[in-house]
């Protein structure tokens, strides 16, 4: 029979004790952490180009239409609602969409003001705007030059 050296036989053992106490290894410890970071709405608005049409009175019921009137920059990390008001007398109705939508409806923007929205981001917005003469407005206005103005307030959604 042959001889087998005994520095095998002590390696083959301390290996059989190796593996044997790696499979009974057991997790000490485990720890979870959450993390809520809540980022506060920034929002911006800034006017490029002023939006002050000056007009001639239409005749009652007659309509004057401006297009790409003004430049605003809408800049919000949240989507976001504008409110458009005009400042006029009440001898024209006037009514506001944004530039370049031709399938966009008319707001009418006398009194509470039309309300658009839009998603987080920048975005630059022109107007193309709608003057009707009132049809109950004064006669004497007729070939006397207008005035209206827009103002904005942006909001989140």
């Amino acid at each position: 029979m042959k001889r087998i050296p005994a520095f095998i036989i002590v390696l083959a053992a301390l290996l059989v004790v190796g593996l044997a106490g790696a499979a009974q290894a057991r997790e000490l410890a485990r720890a979870e952490l959450k993390v809520r970071i809540e980022i506060p709405v920034m929002q911006r608005l800034t006017v490029l180009e002023p939006t002050d049409i000056y007009f001639q009175y239409p005749a009652d019921g007659q309509t004057l239409e401006f297009r790409n009137v003004g430049r605003i920059r809408v800049q919000s990390n949240a989507d976001w609602a504008l409110t458009v008001g005009a400042v006029t007398d009440g001898n024209v109705q006037v009514a506001v969409r944004p530039a370049g939508d031709r399938t966009a409806k008319w707001q009418y923007v006398n009194g509470t003001g039309g309300v658009f929205t839009g998603r987080y981001g920048s975005q630059d917005i022109s107007w193309d705007v709608r003057i009707e003469g009132n049809r109950l407005g004064n006669a004497n206005t007729q070939n006397q030059q207008g005035m209206v103005q827009l103002y904005f307030t942006l909001g989140r959604l």
